[in-house]
């Protein structure tokens, strides 16, 4: 009976312990987690005064410059694998995106001006589909070719406001203005933050040249809004930096076609080692004077920040 009752008390012990120690454990948890967010303010209001250096700095030094890059490239081969279905075959592909800003930021003022350029091509060679088109090469195929440029001028208002001037091309390398949108305006530029300019400019001539037969080249007055955006993430002590731009024409007269439009174009890279990473490109686009359906691409490769 003495043995029983020593069992019973040791189990009831070890119970007790255990639920005291699980308590403790709770305990000690809850305290870790007000340190962390107590550490997690800290950090927020000591990054806003390292981004209020960073602004003086720049301010300082006069032009603020930035370029990111993807690449990407495919090679396939086969050579009378009978499996497949063509065993005599060679494919190519290859993407390239280039991003760069040079930005100044004085006193009273700032220009910005920012660069985007996309290219893609691709080239299959088939032993009897493509028989007849063996001579042409890779750089004879384009897939995607995108190339804006944009130069915007403002005398600041305030920290936030200015009223500014701004010029935006918007066509592709190769076929160069054919087609392709010219922009000329001017308004005001809304600075919300260090990496996001919005441009609203309801004073604005808008240029649409005709790549396609039968349709004329054509302008007329409108807005132009313009939106862009750069943003970097910290993600498991890696980098992750998203860069978007989004321009719209809203037309005050109504033509057949129209001259409304829209492009949105991004670009997101995760650093990998020393800026070199994965990347991925994709955008949007909706010019009915250009073709009645929504324009899309992407392309994936590797990426390199600077």
């Amino acid at each position: 009976m003495n043995v029983l009752r020593i069992l019973l008390f040791i189990c009831l012990s070890t119970v007790m312990l255990q639920a005291q120690s699980l308590e403790d454990l709770q305990e000690m948890k809850a305290e870790k987690m007000a340190q962390i967010g107590d550490l997690q303010s800290e950090i927020s209001t000591l990054q806003g005064e390292v981004n209020g250096i960073q602004k003086d700095i720049d301010k300082l030094i006069g032009w603020r410059k930035g370029f990111s890059g993807l690449i990407g490239f495919d090679f396939n081969n086969s050579n009378g694998w009978a499996a497949n279905p063509n065993p005599d075959a060679s494919s190519s592909a290859l993407n390239i995106a280039l991003t760069a800003f040079a930005n100044k930021d004085g006193e009273k003022y700032f220009w910005n001006n920012k660069g985007i350029i996309t290219k893609s091509w691709q080239d299959v060679d088939l032993s009897d589909a493509d028989s007849g088109n063996d001579d042409d090469g890779l750089f004879d195929n384009g897939t995607v070719d995108i190339f804006n440029i944009q130069s915007l001028y403002g005398y600041k208002l305030s920290d936030k406001l200015a009223v500014s001037a701004m010029a935006d091309l918007n066509t592709s390398v190769e076929n160069f203005l054919s087609p392709g949108t010219l922009d000329f305006g001017a308004g005001v530029t809304w600075l919300p933050a260090n990496n996001l300019t919005v441009v609203i400019h309801p004073l604005n001539y808008h240029l649409a040249f005709s790549g396609v037969d039968g349709v004329d080249s054509q302008g007329g007055l409108g807005a132009k809004i313009r939106a862009d955006y750069n943003q970097g993430f910290d993600i498991a002590g890696k980098g992750l930096n998203w860069n978007s731009t989004l321009m719209t024409f809203i037309p005050y007269s109504s033509n057949e076609p129209t001259l409304f439009e829209y492009t949105w174009l991004n670009t997101l890279s995760f650093e990998v080692w020393k800026g070199i990473g994965v990347g991925i490109g994709f955008g949007l686009r909706n010019a009915e004077f250009e073709s009645p359906d929504t324009q899309s691409y992407y392309s994936i490769g590797l990426s390199y920040n600077l």
